[in-house]
Formats: C-alpha cells, sequence, structure tokens
C-alpha cells in the first residue's frame, strides 16, 4: 500500500513512549501527524479539530481506561480503528478489550508489528467507508424514486408515446387538475402553447438536451382554466422493460422570471427619477457606436446638465433638488422618441442617445429643450426657479472612433458651454418674488441664492452629522477586519468587516458611536454603500493573493428599503469579477422581525445573486415570532449564553435555541468570546463558529491563519494557543 501522511492519536502519559511508536512509524515510511494525549479532556479537544486515521492507546493512563477511550472516540462519531499498544495484558482483559471495540493489541516488546497492524486496519477502513458509501447512494436513490411515487414537491408526470401516463400531486395542483383521471390518455403538448410545440417535441426526441431556439427549456404552460405561466421543463428518457418511457419535471418560474424583471430594472434604472443609469447608457451607447461603424445607422449624443444644483440643494434641502432633477427629467423624456435612450448619467447631468439622427437633428432636439426648459419654473419655499440646462453634442456615425471618444467629445462641448454661464451666473437663478410684484416682469437674475442659505443649515447640524458627512466627502472611514473561527478543524477564511470613523485627530471611533446619528440624519445608507463597494474591492485583492475568504458585512437597518442598495452590490461585484457567494450581510434580528415583508423581497432579490445572509444579536427577542427569512447564519453574543447558563434551567433554554437553529438548517456564530473559559461550554453545545478578542481584535490586515489553530492535552482547560507545526 503506498504510503501517506497518517495521523496518530496517542494517549499515553509517558512521552518517551509516545517517541518509540513515532519513530517505530517513521521507519515504516509513513509521514506524520501526531498528537499526545493524557486525559479525556484533551481527547475530546484534539477529536473536535482533527480527524485520526489511527488511535494507539495504553491500557494504564491514570483515570483515562481504554474503554474510556472508546466512549469518547464513539461520542465524537469519529470511525478511527483503535489500536492499543502497552508492555503487558492479561488473557481476560484481553478479550475485554478486543469485546469492547479494540482492533488489535501490540506489546511494545514487539513494536515492529504496530505498523503492519496499521496497514491492515487502514485497508478494512478504507473498505468500510467504501461500502458505507455505496450503501448510502443506494438509499439516496431508493429514497428520490420512493419520494417521486408518493408525492414529490416537484411536478413530475410519466409520458409513453407523449400521453400522460402518471402524475403526481404536485403536477395536478400546478395545472389546476382535481383528479389524475382528468389528465389519463391526454397528450402532454395538450398543456404547452402551440408555439412551444416544435421544441418540446425536440426536447422529447433528444431528452437531456436543452432544445433549439430562444427560451431553451423555458415553455409556455396552459392551466386548466386557460391561464398561461412560464414554466421550465426536464425531461428524461425510461427504458422499462425495452419500451421507452419519459419522466416529466416541470417547474412553475413565474416568480422567479417576475424577480428577474425586477432585478434586472433595478440594475438598468436610476432610483431618484426612473430613468436609465450610467451603466446602461454607457452600454447601449457602445452598440450605437458599433452599428454606424458597420454602417448599420447613426445616432447622436445629448450631453445636458444642470446648473446651480448644489446651491439649491444647499439652500432649500436636497428634496427640493429631487424636485427639479424629476421634473427635467420628465421635460427631456417627452420631447424624445421611444427608441430613443434617456438616462440621468451623474448627479445633475442626463445623457440622450437619439437614434437616427445626425448633428443637425441632434441640434433642433437640444434648442427645443432649451425652450421648453427656460419656459418652465419651479417653487419651493416661496421661491420661483428659472432654468436653462446646457448641451454637449456628439455625433455617432461611420467615423467615429469609439464611444468614449464620443462621449467625451459630447462633454467637452458640454463644459465649453458653461464656462460662460459659471462666470456670470445668469441662466439658473432663484429668487424671492418682489413685494409688491411687478405687473408683467420677469425677475431679473440674482448673482447668488440668498433665501435660505447653506451656512444656516449647517450651523444646525450636530457635529457627529457634520463629521459623517466630511468623512463620507473624503477618506474618513476606515475597514477593520476580525476572523470567524470554525471550532471543528475547518481552515476556511470567515471576516466579519467593521466600519470605523477616523476622528480629527486620528482615532478610530466605533460604529456604536455614529452610527445611530448616521441613521437620524439619513446618512446610513452611505456608509453602506461606502462600506460595501470598499469591502467587495479589499475581498478581490484578498482573493488575487489565493485567499478563498467569505466576508461578512453589517448593514444598517435602514438598507432594507434601500432600492439602489441591490444596484450598488451588483456593479460592485460585476467589476471586481467576485462571487456573491463571498458575501454574508448580516441584518439585526429586531429589524427583520420587525420589517419581516420588506427583509423578505430585499433577501429575495441579493439572494438571487448568491448572497447570503445572517441575523445579527440573535436571541435578545426570546419568546418572539421566528424568523422566516432563508438565513444561513445567527450571530448571538457570548454574554447572552452565560447569562441563560446562569439562571434555573438556563441549559435546557440554549440547547433548545442550537437545536432549534440546526433543525433549520442554520449556522451558529457565538460573537464576543473574550476568554479561554468560554469555549468548553460552547464546544459542549456543538458551537461551530466563535470570533472575539481572544482570538483577535478587529484589525486592519487581513493574515490570520485559519489553519494554525491546535489544542494540546496540556493545554485543554487553559484555551486555544496557536501552534506552527
Amino acid at each position: 500500500m503506498e504510503k501517506k501522511l497518517l495521523r496518530v492519536l496517542v494517549v499515553d502519559d509517558s512521552p518517551d513512549d509516545t517517541e518509540l511508536t513515532v519513530e517505530v512509524l517513521r521507519r515504516a515510511g509513513y509521514m506524520l501527524k501526531t498528537q499526545r494525549v493524557q486525559d479525556i479532556a484533551g481527547m475530546q479537544t484534539a477529536l473536535t479539530k482533527e480527524s485520526w486515521d489511527v488511535i494507539i492507546t495504553e491500557t494504564d493512563v491514570p483515570q483515562f481506561s481504554v474503554t474510556l477511550v472508546l466512549d469518547t472516540l464513539r461520542h465524537a462519531k469519529q470511525d478511527s480503528p483503535c489500536i492499543v499498544m502497552t508492555r503487558t495484558v492479561s488473557d481476560a482483559d484481553l478479550t475485554k478489550l478486543m469485546h469492547a471495540g479494540v482492533r488489535d493489541i501490540v506489546f511494545k516488546n514487539q513494536a515492529s508489528r504496530l505498523a503492519p497492524v496499521i496497514e491492515r486496519e487502514l485497508a478494512v477502513t478504507q473498505g468500510r467507508h467504501q461500502q458505507q458509501e455505496t450503501q448510502r447512494t443506494l438509499t439516496r436513490l431508493e429514497q428520490r424514486y420512493r419520494a417521486l411515487i408518493d408525492g414529490s414537491r416537484e411536478a413530475v408526470c410519466y409520458s409513453h408515446d407523449g400521453i400522460h401516463t402518471e402524475t403526481n400531486r404536485a403536477y395536478l395542483a400546478l395545472f389546476g387538475y382535481n383528479d389524475a383521471t382528468e389528465l389519463a390518455d391526454v397528450p402532454v403538448l395538450s398543456l404547452i402553447d402551440k408555439a412551444d410545440h416544435a421544441r418540446l417535441k425536440d426536447l422529447f426526441r433528444k431528452p437531456g438536451r436543452s432544445p433549439q431556439g430562444a427560451g431553451g427549456s423555458e415553455f409556455v404552460a396552459i392551466k386548466k382554466d386557460g391561464t398561461r405561466f412560464p414554466v421550465e421543463i426536464s425531461i428524461s428518457a425510461i427504458d422499462m422493460g425495452g419500451e421507452i418511457w419519459h419522466q416529466i419535471t416541470i417547474n412553475d418560474i413565474s416568480k422567479r422570471k417576475a424577480m428577474d424583471s425586477k432585478l434586472q430594472f433595478l440594475q438598468e434604472r436610476d432610483s431618484l427619477t426612473g430613468l436609465y443609469n450610467r451603466h446602461y447608457f454607457v452600454v447601449e451607447l457602445g452598440k450605437a457606436v458599433t452599428a454606424a461603424k458597420t454602417k448599420k445607422g447613426k445616432s447622436a449624443l445629448l450631453y445636458i446638465g444642470l446648473d446651480q444644483l448644489k446651491e439649491i440643494n444647499e439652500a432649500y434641502g436636497f428634496t427640493a433638488g429631487d424636485k427639479v432633477l424629476l421634473k427635467v427629467a420628465r421635460l427631456l423624456g417627452a420631447n424624445i422618441e421611444n427608441n430613443d435612450v434617456l438616462a440621468r448619467y451623474g448627479g445633475s447631468e442626463f445623457a440622450i442617445l437619439l437614434h437616427g439622427a445626425d448633428e443637425t437633428s441632434a441640434r433642433q432636439v437640444a434648442d427645443k429643450m432649451r425652450s421648453t426648459l427656460k419656459e418652465t419654473s419651479f417653487s419651493e419655499a416661496n421661491q420661483t426657479f428659472e432654468c436653462q440646462c446646457h448641451f454637449g453634442i456628439g455625433a455617432i456615425n461611420a467615423n467615429v472612433e469609439s464611444a468614449e471618444k464620443t462621449l467625451a467629445i459630447a462633454q467637452r462641448a458640454f463644459l465649453t458651454a458653461r464656462t460662460p454661464h459659471q462666470q456670470t451666473k445668469a441662466e439658473l437663478h432663484v429668487e424671492a418674488p418682489p413685494t409688491p410684484p411687478p405687473a408683467a416682469t420677469k425677475p431679473t437674475p440674482a448673482p447668488a441664492p440668498q433665501a435660505a442659505p447653506p451656512a444656516k443649515v449647517v450651523e444646525n447640524r450636530s457635529p457627529i452629522v457634520s463629521a459623517i458627512e466630511n468623512a463620507l466627502k473624503g477618506h474618513g472611514f476606515q475597514l477593520l477586519y476580525q476572523p470567524i473561527v470554525n471550532l471543528h478543524g475547518d481552515p476556511a477564511e470567515n471576516y466579519e468587516v467593521l466600519v470605523r470613523m477616523v476622528s480629527a485627530e486620528g482615532n478610530l471611533i466605533p460604529a456604536g458611536e455614529f452610527m445611530p446619528a448616521a441613521e437620524e440624519s439619513k446618512l446610513a445608507l452611505a456608509i453602506d454603500h461606502w462600506v460595501i463597494r470598499n469591502a467587495i474591492k479589499a475581498l478581490r485583492e484578498l482573493r488575487a493573493k489565493g485567499h478563498q475568504a467569505t466576508f461578512f458585512v453589517n448593514l444598517s437597518a435602514t438598507a432594507l428599503n434601500d432600492s439602489d442598495l441591490p444596484i450598488v452590490i451588483v456593479d460592485a461585484l460585476r467589476d471586481s469579477g467576485v462571487k456573491g457567494h463571498s458575501l454574508v450581510f448580516e441584518v439585526k434580528d429586531s429589524s427583520l422581525a420587525g420589517h419581516a415583508k420588506e427583509a423578505a423581497a430585499f433577501i429575495s432579490s441579493l439572494g438571487k445573486l448568491g448572497c447570503r445572509f445572517a441575523a445579527d444579536d440573535f436571541g435578545k427577542r426570546l419568546g418572539g415570532a421566528p424568523l422566516q427569512q432563508p438565513l444561513e447564519f445567527l450571530k448571538i453574543d457570548n454574554s447572552l449564553v452565560h447569562n441563560l447558563l446562569n439562571e434555573q434551567g438556563g441549559n435546557e433554554t440554549v440547547k433548545e435555541i442550537f437545536d432549534s437553529a440546526v433543525n433549520d438548517n442554520r449556522r451558529i456564530i457565538i460573537k464576543n468570546v473574550e476568554d479561554a473559559a468560554s469555549l468548553s461550554a460552547l464546544w459542549n453545545f456543538g458551537v461551530e463558529y466563535v470570533q472575539g478578542n481572544y482570538f483577535q481584535p478587529p484589525d486592519a490586515t487581513l493574515n490570520y491563519n485559519f489553519a494554525g489553530e491546535s489544542i494540546d492535552s496540556d493545554q485543554a482547560t487553559s484555551g486555544w494557543t496557536q501552534v506552527d507545526r
């Protein structure tokens, strides 16, 4: 048998005898990873951290009998062969040990027998594992086919020569039938729209392959009442006594299609105006340039900017500025054709792709829009706004170089047109109406807005809000990372991402000191966006170094209602190449329970990207309604666990919480673990993940050694020690 790395757990209170065992196995050609333990605590810890190939135990370890060793091994559910290596044993004890489960006994004066005994037991164990895996596979297959007969949740039918022969309850319910007899001898094609018959026939002829044509395996199905709905159909051919039957599985994808459409809308649209966003516009501009260069059509680009929108926001608030943007968006949309593309390109800037237009006609459209906007006024706080936008034009014809070049030409033209206005400030102005107002006169443009100056707004802001605003404008935030450690030896790299604000003195301010003010002042969403973009950027850099890490990212309660957040995440993931599965978003348990409807929609939309979710501070609502969202992780504060354990019946309460999570396929993370004493209780309750300063405080670096954790028997009562081997 080919020698490989052998993991050996030695139960012996003698270091010298352990060294004898190690030396014998090394001479036999094995590469070894060994650990010596001498008590039950040490063995429990070792079994938690590692899967061992073989257990070698002495018979006379004080207060740790071979029977207890076997019981500990069985309790840990490890199928490792146990071999006794001792100096002497009576015939009666030998018989008892073999009955108890010892695989063989080797005397220390015959240590050379150890290697062949281990080689034999490894072969036996491997054969047993293969047999168990085969049995498990057979059991799974049996259960799968039995489930189809007894009533699968999937809509399944069996067909012979294209006719329904058998259907399950889910299939009948999907199409609105009450009894299988209603479909007896009915063709399967009768439940599919006629336009899809050819593709479905192709799928019957070549089962298992995606049919040709748009939509692939997607079809339009017809209910009993005539309702049409989208489905996915998969067909498998089954040889039943020489006759070919077909197993047909049908999935209703109505909800998925609706969610995909909604997510696509969010990806393409600006959340305020409902216009297309910059990314979508740039893609369409690229298509127009390609068409023009291949002489398949011409287009023109209009680049439009609003002057002094910043001053309006500062003087009258963002609500007034948003009203201006919305009205301008509607006016621009009313002056273009249905096939033209209108987008909000930036904060106060718009872009229009005019299909079929040349520079002359584009200029005519711009003049018309300029005239319309000039005749339009906006009112806010008894003030009147008159607006004339500035335009830049870029022609898209066979001579165009690229989309970027066209955009740059239009932007330069826009900036050139805007420059005189910036000097005179004559085209967008805000004035209080004169008292009394002169008859039939138009207000004279003022050099600058006078009503409600921005300085007064700034004076009323709290210092912490001003600090948050300044931090968002500059580099006033920093990300820290804290490892989330698996107690069962899984070296997967998991980090929680924590945000800190940098004070004027250079100190890091915890999120708990500024996030309440950020949420109250509606700045929390901007912080969420900053954290997500920078966390994904850091994750991309970490993965480029070969680390398959996962980031747990905290979100504020207001994120559940943020329609822009999916767009931010989609853009960041696309630009970085990071997969959504590498992100776990954490939302407080109270927010998930208090906004269940919003949370469900939020989790569903981001779940389409592969993102996962965790409930933070879980357990503080004990006795409340259970969470219904598809959460993979539950984060519980370590202090809550200890408080419960100190109460009468607390052990059962904690066990109930943990068992409930396991039954719901959710993983427990205990956070704020600060001392070694906590770990023993957490291991006993089967906790999978822990996090806290005991392992590593939050740090700006991402270099925690997840694979370097090891526990020796002498250290089991004092906690974890990181050991380099």
